[in-house]
């Protein structure tokens, strides 16, 4: 149930909805209700509404007549296209760290990735968490807050498949590799190096996540059968 805070009560409701989303707590698919809504939030049926209006926006959700709201599920074109994306904001990302970051904000990245690499076999969602404070701490770097603001929503989106990676064998030794290659380019001021590095590290998370993908169609189209 929402606490009463500063923040209006639908952006506390949209927070709370999207981070049972990204947590996977509401899985794609799974149909909502209003009421059971209201409930879990202690809310009015308006706050719900304005919530859920805000996360079809973000393409979290749809909402379909005589259904009601259902959390989105991606299709393999669908996370391409999203990979694609967080691929190139990533890149301009570690780019403009290279160049602008200052001692402060190196360490504080540097900090972060070491602690990545100490958790290569930590559950799924600690590491999910320690990337966070990892990009969050290259966007403050980069010095453009607004890259982070829309790798949020693409992070948002793909989160159902960042589970999927992350628990793919072998990929927490490989995420440390790739990152390390981000940091060193960072620390010597690369940018291109910094950019590379980077567009290699999504792709490969890339990778995993559209062969997962490739793999369920194809179950699904044999069960049809």
């Amino acid at each position: 149930m929402l606490q009463r805070q500063a923040a209006p009560l639908r952006e506390q409701a949209v927070a709370v909805l999207r981070q049972d989303i990204i947590r996977g707590e509401f899985h794609p698919g799974m149909r909502l209700t209003e009421k059971s809504l209201e409930q879990r939030l202690g809310v009015s049926r308006t706050v719900v509404r304005e919530a859920l209006r805000q996360l079809e926006a973000e393409r979290l959700i749809r909402i379909t007549p005589n259904v009601g709201p259902i959390v989105a599920e991606l299709t393999r074109e669908d996370a391409a296209q999203l990979y694609e994306v967080r691929a190139a904001l990533e890149a301009v990302a570690a780019k403009l760290a290279a160049r602008n970051r200052t001692q402060e904000q190196l360490e504080a990245l540097t900090s972060t990735f070491q602690a990545i690499a100490m958790a290569e076999n930590a559950p799924v969602q600690d590491m999910v968490a320690l990337k966070d404070a990892f990009y969050a701490e290259l966007i403050t770097a980069s010095g453009n807050p607004i890259i982070g603001e829309m790798l949020a929503n693409v992070q948002a989106r793909i989160s159902q498949l960042r589970t999927v990676t992350l628990s793919s064998p072998g990929r927490g030794h490989d995420t440390t590799q790739e990152l390390q290659s981000v940091i060193d380019a960072i620390i010597n001021q690369d940018e291109e190096s910094a950019q590379a590095a980077s567009v290699a590290h999504v792709q490969s998370a890339a990778q995993i996540a559209l062969s997962h993908l490739s793999a369920k169609q194809e179950q699904s189209e044999l069960e049809a059968v």
